[in-house]
């Protein structure tokens, strides 16, 4: 059985406290030469972005089918298991609910919490997300501005962080499977770089993820 365990991911200072040192007065850089002194403004173009939590499973707020964070908004849609031995960067490409596809097991979307799946039979966690434009530059999305904060724990042990460009703590990544229309989304994956995650027989997974944006 897969049992989501629908705990908020105590953040504590996830979110770090960030001393934002903000110059009220344009900084003077002073050239001597030979005639005279000038005085030359510096200019800071000044966007301080930092992650910032969007979204946290919430056992209160499921409801039937791939959860729709709202109109403008952004964050969770589902967990699955996808087969180990499908391609993540190709199969994660397409931009669907992936509940009815052959190479998934395990989903969790709004209606169920409870899953089971095969167990010995090897997966990629994946934690499908939606972003809205506040992670744009301009008018460009910046997939590495997203990420997800995924732990496991019971037959497999995971505490990770995927990343579209970047990955820290776990091997796996961030699949773009569409970008536009107001959105992108991505679909974070995790991989053991070995033979796959799995679950024994009459054995359990729980786990809860944090997803990010940096605006």
């Amino acid at each position: 059985m897969i049992d989501k365990e629908n705990k908020v991911i105590k953040a504590g200072l996830i979110t770090s406290l960030i001393v934002a040192v903000v110059f009220a007065s344009i900084g003077i850089s002073v050239i001597n030469n030979s005639d005279n002194m000038r005085d030359i403004p510096i200019f800071d173009g000044g966007k301080d972005i930092s992650w910032k939590v969007v979204a946290e499973l919430d056992s209160y707020s499921f409801m039937l089918g791939e959860n729709d964070p709202g109109a403008n908004s952004q964050g969770w849609l589902s967990t699955f298991c996808l087969d180990y031995a499908a391609t993540p960067t190709s199969a994660l490409a397409n931009n669907a609910s992936y509940d009815a596809w052959g190479n998934v097991s395990g989903f969790v979307d709004t209606d169920n919490t409870d899953t089971d799946l095969k167990s010995e039979d090897p997966f990629y966690f994946v934690v499908r997300c939606r972003f809205n434009d506040s992670v744009k530059d301009g008018s460009d999305f910046i997939g590495s501005r997203c990420r997800c904060i995924l732990t496991v724990s019971g037959d497999e042990t995971i505490t990770g962080v995927a990343q579209y460009g970047d990955v820290t703590g776990a091997s796996g990544g961030g699949v773009v499977s569409q970008n536009g229309t107001g959105y992108i989304y991505i679909n974070f994956y995790w991989d053991d770089a070995s033979d796959g995650y799995r679950i024994t027989d009459d054995g359990s997974l729980a786990w809860n993820c944090t997803i990010e944006a940096k605006y």
